[in-house]
């Protein structure tokens, strides 16, 4: 009797609520950014995120504002460098921790954050681009990288990122750098 009554409960479970009987792979990566944290300065701006699992590896998630080259002297100590698809996730993944923490509308470290407004750049690549201009011909560098940044109308972080977004090196611009744990 209390076998039939068992299975009767967790069937019932199941059928009205499935998640309390099976765990999704949505649902598992959710747990695992539960102990994140959002770090803010004496002004209530976020700073950074503690803690935060991105690929089954934790990271802290730094926003620091400032030129690429002083920031990342060697650019292959980006952590997603030439790893767009990573990056994409990791930007996805610090778009949801700033989107479920109350408070998480204020501007990330806005002391120096006078040129990059309230958007962030995750770095992932270094790209030469050589144009001519009739007889003159120019030739720069840019750092590509994924953008994330937040809507005023929706009050939400999302991701801003498209394919061609690049500053030059020595452009102030608000970066994460992400350091594993």
């Amino acid at each position: 009797m209390k076998i039939t009554s068992s299975l009767l409960i967790a069937g019932a479970l199941t059928l009205f609520y499935p998640s309390a009987i099976i765990s999704t792979p949505a649902q598992t990566s959710t747990q695992r950014n539960v102990n994140f944290n959002l770090v803010k300065d004496k002004r209530g701006n976020i700073i950074a995120i503690n803690n935060l699992t991105i690929d089954n590896r934790r990271y802290n998630a730094k926003f620091v504002y400032g030129t690429f080259g002083e920031i990342f002297k060697n650019p292959t100590t980006s952590a997603f460098w030439q790893n767009q698809q990573t990056a994409k996730r990791a930007l996805d993944l610090i778009n949801r921790a700033l989107n479920t923490r109350k408070g998480a509308t204020k501007l990330i470290n806005q002391s120096s954050n006078a040129g990059s407004g309230n958007n962030f750049m995750i770095p992932v690549a270094l790209e030469r681009i050589v144009r001519q201009y009739g007889k003159e011909r120019t030739e720069n560098v840019y750092v590509n990288g994924v953008l994330g940044g937040f809507d005023e109308k929706q009050k939400t972080w999302g991701n801003y990122s498209f394919d061609g977004f690049s500053v030059t090196p020595d452009t102030p611009f608000m970066f994460v750098k992400l350091e594993p744990r």
